[in-house]
């Protein structure tokens, strides 16, 4: 940090210049470690949420209030404002499901944008990473700021 003067007060002109200069030499760098474990975690967690997606295409519920079992053999639950999370089976492989999550609403809310990810689930390294989300595919490790998806790098 550069101090001015005698009074030991901060240059905040040639503080941010120096952090500028210094973040602009490093780049990011993916934690491949915490990537990992972070899908391996997910892979736990849709187990948790999905236990029978070896025999089921689908699964619907709400996040709180009752449950009811469907004529498919889906639990379904719907909160109090109509909110419900939607897992459908896309795709299925010896190794790999890919699996869409949309959260939907039984009442017509237009200034309600609910979230849509797609999953790639591998079962034999028991993980699961996030392939898309909101029609966002082919995610990059490191993205130039600013960019005009505003992507975080």
């Amino acid at each position: 940090m550069a101090l001015t003067g005698t009074h030991d007060r901060l240059d905040l002109k040639n503080v941010s210049k120096e952090n500028m200069e210094r973040s602009k030499s490093r780049r990011y760098v993916p934690d491949l470690v915490s990537d990992m474990a972070e899908c391996d975690a997910n892979y736990i967690r849709l187990l948790r949420l999905f236990p029978h997606m070896a025999e089921q295409d689908a699964l619907s519920f709400g996040v709180q209030g009752a449950t009811q079992v469907t004529s498919l053999g889906a639990i379904q639950g719907i909160t109090e404002d109509g909110a419900r999370i939607v897992m459908q089976i896309s795709e299925r492989c010896p190794y790999t499901t890919m699996l869409s999550v949309q959260v939907t609403s039984e009442d017509d809310q237009p200034w309600v944008k609910w979230p849509v990810l797609e999953v790639r689930i591998y079962h034999d390294i028991k993980s699961a990473e996030v392939t898309g989300f909101e029609r966002h595919r082919n995610f990059r490790y490191r993205y130039q700021t600013p960019n005009p998806d505003m992507f975080q790098p």
